[in-house]
């Protein structure tokens, strides 16, 4: 008796998550169809409603991979015998992942296109996820601890080190058509 082949649902997922986010730069949230992806993805339509129910589901999970990877790029750890300069621009970085590739950058302007557009939907989507500047929080607290830097209000000094980096670097990024980067 012959056993029956075990399925990589993995590579499945994988694949229309990667189709789903190629369909969604290309047309929009809005104008994505879920046959669109599984065609882009080579599965079948079932395949892709099996795996995430919705199209609803499907932009969850890519806004999720997406979210994922870049908080993956900011576990930085404060390090004493390092000097600060290095660790902080590590943390942009990390932030720079987000336009640091033409994929990027157009799943960035779906993803910012879809919450402007929503706002409810942006608050309850980013409510899921750590605040964007919380691992630099910790990495702040270290620095403080070590009496590196000062601050009388770290949440604020991380949310402005982050709104600086975006400010200077994201946006321009995502809203320039490529000619002024």
């Amino acid at each position: 008796m012959t056993q029956p082949k075990s399925r990589d649902k993995s590579k499945k997922r994988a694949a229309i998550l990667d189709g789903a986010v190629d369909v969604f730069i290309s047309m929009g949230y809005e104008l994505a169809s879920m046959d669109k992806i599984a065609e882009t993805a080579g599965v079948s339509k079932r395949t892709v409603y099996n795996h995430f129910g919705s199209k609803e589901g499907l932009f969850q999970a890519v806004v999720s991979d997406f979210l994922e990877q870049r908080q993956t790029l900011k576990k930085i750890a404060y390090d004493p015998a390092s000097p600060l300069e290095g660790q902080l621009l590590a943390f942009a970085q990390a932030e720079i992942f987000l336009i640091d590739s033409p994929r990027r950058i157009g799943l960035s302007r779906v993803l910012t296109k879809v919450f402007l557009q929503d706002v409810n939907y942006a608050m309850a989507t980013v409510a899921k996820y750590p605040p964007l500047y919380d691992m630099f929080l910790l990495w702040l607290q270290g620095a403080m601890r070590d009496r590196k830097i000062r601050t009388d209000d770290p949440v604020m000094s991380a949310r402005v080190f982050y709104a600086l980096v975006q400010g200077a670097i994201t946006y321009p990024a995502m809203f320039s058509n490529g000619a002024n980067l």
